[in-house]
């Protein structure tokens, strides 16, 4: 047991090492499910949509969950377990299924600190770091991961919350159903945080083993943008908001959203 302990901490260590500063999505196992039939949800964090599966670590989130005719339900998973998660569901439709992280603490050099702020399109943050005169300072920061996915089961849509809002701080919330959508079509959505519209957020897309291919938009003044489905697969969309921590010792809290759904 002892050997086996040291061996999952080791793993946690050396996989925790690689969650920061990287795009952070759920994936569903199929995106298409048969009614009835088990779904596998795994956790993926890396870049292009390409990187390294995480396991079920509770300590890692505070909320693992779809929602459903019968209301919030937690995604069945075990310590440990990869995939993460997995769902069976018995009723056609739309559903979402939502991770809040636990919140985690970087410090970054002045150097990646300004190419990851700028990278997101957080040129506020660095302005405001110029003001306080900390450009030249660590950037220490707690971060939350704030993500979504939406999977189609069966052929009918008897329920459907391609748009529901888990209340998570960041919230990217699609105004159509993804699932009704065609290449070429576009998807609006509204960003949201805190429950308010977030304006002037950079909003990225990307999809799944098309490593060439991506899109950015700024949210307008009511967090609404358009997203032009382009191409047919696995998409993900994402965006970074900033704010100055209140808590004591940190300077910056910053909230990653994520939502992802493919297009056939």
């Amino acid at each position: 047991m002892k050997l086996l302990g040291f061996l999952f901490f080791s793993i946690v260590l050396s996989i925790s090492t690689t969650i920061r500063a990287h795009e952070f999505w759920l994936e569903a196992i199929p995106f298409y499910q048969k009614i009835g039939s088990t779904t596998e949800i795994t956790l993926n964090v890396g870049q292009q949509m390409d990187g390294q599966l995480l396991p079920n670590i509770p300590a890692w989130y505070r909320h693992f969950d779809v929602i459903t005719g019968e209301g919030l339900k937690p995604v069945g998973g075990e310590l440990g377990r990869d995939p993460a998660g997995y769902i069976n569901i018995q009723t056609p439709g739309i559903y979402a299924i939502g991770y809040e992280s636990t919140k985690k603490t970087v410090d970054l050099e002045p150097e990646k600190f300004a190419s990851y702020l700028k990278k997101e399109g957080l040129e506020k943050i660095i302005n405001r770091r110029n003001e306080l005169n900390e450009s030249n300072k660590n950037g220490l920061e707690i971060y939350y991961r704030n993500v979504k996915a939406l999977v189609k089961v069966g052929d009918k849509t008897d329920v459907n919350f391609y748009n529901y809002d888990f209340n998570y701080p960041l919230n990217i919330n699609p105004l159509q159903n993804p699932y009704e959508l065609a290449e070429a079509d576009e998807l609006d959505v509204q960003l949201t945080f805190k429950q308010k519209p977030a304006a002037n957020l950079l909003l990225h897309a990307k999809i799944k083993n098309k490593p060439n291919f991506q899109f950015s938009i700024r949210t307008d003044a009511q967090g609404y943008a358009t997203v032009p489905l382009s191409q047919k697969g696995v998409w993900l969309l994402h965006t970074v908001e900033m704010i100055r921590s209140e808590q004591q010792g940190i300077d910056w809290e910053s909230y990653w959203g994520s939502l992802t759904f493919e297009i056939r």
